[in-house]
């Protein structure tokens, strides 16, 4: 039977792990504080994750007793789990959701320079998709009181989509720099 791939969540606290044991709390705080405008989970999907992560083989837990309050587990990532999180991050899903690649980048010091290159390549494919799309929206709607408030929304996502994509051309331009 084929072990099933494990969800960008399990994927993500895999990458939490890499920097170093944590406990579910401590980590749901890391993400707060690290990725968290990019994947923010719940304590409880973090306390979903550890168990599925550890059943596979990908992290392991420690108890460690504690005199005043109950005893805490500590979790890391295991070798197979750096094997599993270095795959996911070499593989480039050209129809991801934008925060898959966003973590992808954010872990990317675990993925060879290529795989990381290719990853924000394709973030950038989909943003100049996305601009494309809300210009060309932008050039056909009629500029009426109908319209006023869908343009104000649509000028967001103009705003949004323009220094995004100067963003992954300036990185992009940063990690073919082969003097890095």
């Amino acid at each position: 039977m084929a072990r099933r791939r494990p969800t960008t969540s399990e994927y993500a606290v895999l990458g939490l792990l890499t920097f170093g044991e944590k406990s579910g709390y401590d980590l749901w705080r890391f993400a707060d504080r690290s990725v968290g405008f990019i994947w923010a989970p719940t304590k409880s999907q973090i306390y979903k994750v550890l168990p599925r992560l550890e059943g596979a083989g990908l992290a392991r837990a420690r108890t460690v007793e504690q005199a005043s309050r109950p005893d805490k587990q500590l979790h890391r990532i295991t070798p197979a789990g750096r094997g599993a999180l270095r795959e996911w991050l070499a593989t480039v899903d050209v129809n991801a959701e934008p925060h898959v690649y966003l973590l992808k980048v954010f872990f990317g010091r675990h993925a060879p320079r290529a795989a990381l290159v290719a990853q924000v390549d394709a973030y950038r494919e989909l943003t100049a998709r996305t601009l494309a799309r809300y210009e060309e929206l932008d050039a056909r709607l009629p500029r009426d009181d109908r319209n006023a408030l869908p343009l104000e929304v649509l000028a967001l996502g103009l705003a949004r989509a323009r220094p995004t994509l100067e963003w992954a051309e300036s990185l992009l331009a940063q990690l073919r720099d082969v003097r890095r």
